[in-house]
């Protein structure tokens, strides 16, 4: 087993207080950043205060209204998790950024290793969202239900708005804020903090990856992709666990976003076939061959004497 270094808690400030410290400061950040955001995309598309009741539709029907609402969820995305979780961390902890790493940054062949084990996670992840969506909630909870697939139909739309590139700049752009930006300030709050945080408190590595891959899908709040984004969470923090460099984390997450966005973007060239999106309908031997090298490529991962070699 693969051991994390000891950390200083005599350095560290006491995890329940840094939890509630680190997350008001992400609800102020949140707050300030969708302020800014909204107020860009009202200055941008020429808008008034009229039309901010029916907001989401008017901007999409806005000449600029793409690039008004990227640029928006870039400024609230920077704000809310990489000017917050920076803030934290040199400011209130007074540590440096290469605090986060006990290990040196793997080899190439790790983190191949690493863009493989995800590939081949793609088709269970479909399979768990098909089981998700199609979960029943109690007949006492159908007006959550019902509240819950309205916000989903409404992410999806708006989701659908902008993945839909007119422009090699607003592919770029998009791989930018969608990937970079969210690759970089979720794991750097989520692995790099709060995972950090609940391994001080618990002193159970397991324990701490779960947890954090659970608050991090939550707060996405999307019900129907609750349990495959948690997954993806967890991957996340055990390939932080094992390689001990939060680098590792944050190109895995970029890897995952781009990959999808650039799928996406093959689909409406019509370069690639739609079905390529639809894994729910995945049969059953290429899910099995997939989740067999899925399991194969992380047990090779923790076993490989290079890799322990390499971290050491």
């Amino acid at each position: 087993m693969i051991k994390i270094a000891n950390l200083d808690n005599s350095k560290e400030r006491p995890p329940l207080s840094s939890l509630l410290l680190l997350l008001g400061i992400v609800l102020l950040s949140m707050v300030f950043g969708n302020f800014i955001g909204g107020a860009f995309m009202l200055f941008i598309c020429k808008l008034g205060f009229n039309d901010i009741s029916n907001l989401n539709a008017t901007i999409m029907s806005s000449k600029n209204g793409w690039w008004a609402m990227m640029i928006a969820q870039g400024l609230a995305s920077f704000l809310t998790f990489i000017a917050a979780g920076t803030f934290y961390w040199r400011v209130v902890e007074k540590k440096r950024m290469n605090d986060f790493n006990w290990r040196k940054f793997p080899p190439l062949k790790t983190l191949t290793i690493i863009f493989l084990i995800q590939i081949c996670f793609i088709p269970l992840s479909g399979w768990i969202q098909n089981l998700n969506e199609n979960m029943d909630l109690p007949d006492f909870l159908e007006p959550v239900e019902r509240f819950m697939k309205s916000m989903e139909d409404n992410l999806a739309e708006l989701t659908k708005f902008i993945t839909t590139f007119n422009s090699n700049a607003q592919l770029f752009t998009a791989l930018l804020i969608i990937a970079v930006f969210a690759g970089v300030g979720e794991e750097l709050v989520f692995r790099g903090i709060v995972q950090r945080k609940f391994y001080i408190a618990f002193k159970n590595p397991h324990l701490a990856i779960w947890l954090s891959a659970f608050i991090f899908s939550a707060i996405h709040l999307q019900f129907y992709g609750f349990f495959p984004r948690m997954l993806l969470g967890a991957m996340f923090g055990y390939f932080y666990f094992w390689t001990g460099n939060l680098w590792v984390p944050i190109l895995g997450h970029i890897f995952n976003n781009g990959l999808a966005l650039i799928l996406i973007h093959l689909v409406h060239l019509k370069k690639v076939s739609p079905d390529v999106e639809k894994l729910d309908i995945i049969p059953l031997p290429i899910l099995l061959i997939s989740f067999t090298l899925f399991a194969s490529l992380i047990y090779y991962l923790t076993k490989s004497e290079n890799f322990e070699n390499s971290n050491e």
